[in-house]
């Protein structure tokens, strides 16, 4: 249950309504599939690869009223249906990080791992006997930090449900406003083909149908976010296949603009198909 708390998240930022909804999402999955895999011989591990501080500060829209809420970390620790194995808290920034480590101390009876990393060095080196190992991997992070790589090698493991929070927002904001492709820093470029693992987000432009006043080319791009989705959903499959659920969420902020896209790819082949329909079921009944 998503409780409010008593003391300030020291992550140095806030949520909103969009934050209670991706982590109510989180939660009634963890529930289901702790319950689903009750009686199954695997060990279960929760591994969250942002944890932040293990607490969130959510204001309102109009910035004058705060609650503090649990996060991830902690929503994950109090699934009892059954309780996962093992759980692992990565977090790179020291401040953050410290607070977070006090849940080991705070559950002395839990298996609790809190890794002060980055998250993709991290996961690009994880490493467990997947043979008699499940879990779910939750990746949140705070603008464009998941790399393609990591996507690769935890599709490659066959073994976590993964929730992805897929930065749409800040990855609009980077794209050139010139509409041309080539109007933008190399810094970013990089940033956009390491999301990506290629440059295939170029493929938002087109030529435009007329030259310019110039004579040179001109470009069109696609002018919502959608396009966007549809490229990264189209690199996962190039990894998932069908264990990419078609149907995600998407996160708006307080304006209705689209902040996240939440997507869901299973693990396992063989238990895709029910983990599919379980976050389905999930999405739908949220309306």
């Amino acid at each position: 249950m998503i409780m409010t708390g008593t003391t300030e998240s020291t992550s140095g930022g806030f949520g909103g309504q969009w934050t209670i909804e991706k982590l109510d999402i989180l939660e009634r999955y963890l529930d289901a599939y702790t319950t689903a895999l009750k009686n199954q011989p695997f060990k279960l591990v929760y591994i969250d690869a942002f944890a932040g501080t293990g607490g969130i500060s959510i204001r309102s829209a109009d910035d004058d009223a705060q609650s503090f809420i649990d996060g991830s970390a902690k929503l994950a620790i109090e699934i009892d249906a059954k309780p996962f194995d093992k759980l692992i808290f990565v977090e790179k920034d020291t401040r953050r990080y410290n607070r977070l480590a006090t849940l080991r101390s705070e559950n002395p009876n839990r298996d609790i791992t809190t890794i002060n990393s980055d998250a993709n060095s991290f996961l690009s080196s994880l490493q467990e006997d997947w043979r008699i190992w499940r879990g779910v991997l939750f990746l949140d992070p705070f603008a464009t930090e998941v790399e393609w790589g990591t996507i690769e090698k935890i599709a490659n493991l066959n073994a976590l449900d993964t929730w992805i929070l897929f930065p749409i927002s800040a990855i609009t904001r980077m794209l050139p406003r010139s509409k041309n492709p080539d109007d933008i820093s190399d810094a970013w470029a990089n940033r956009l083909t390491r999301i990506f693992g290629d440059e295939s987000w170029r493929g938002l432009y087109r030529a435009s149908p007329q030259q310019s006043l110039f004579g040179d080319e001109s470009y069109q791009r696609d002018p919502g976010t959608e396009g966007i989705s549809s490229i990264y959903r189209v690199k996962l499959r190039s990894l998932f296949g069908t264990r990419v659920m078609e149907t995600s969420r998407t996160l708006m902020n307080s304006k209705n603009s689209p902040l996240f896209e939440f997507v869901f790819c299973a693990g396992h082949p063989s238990g895709a198909a029910i983990a599919k329909r379980i976050a389905k079921h999930i999405l739908d009944a949220m309306g």
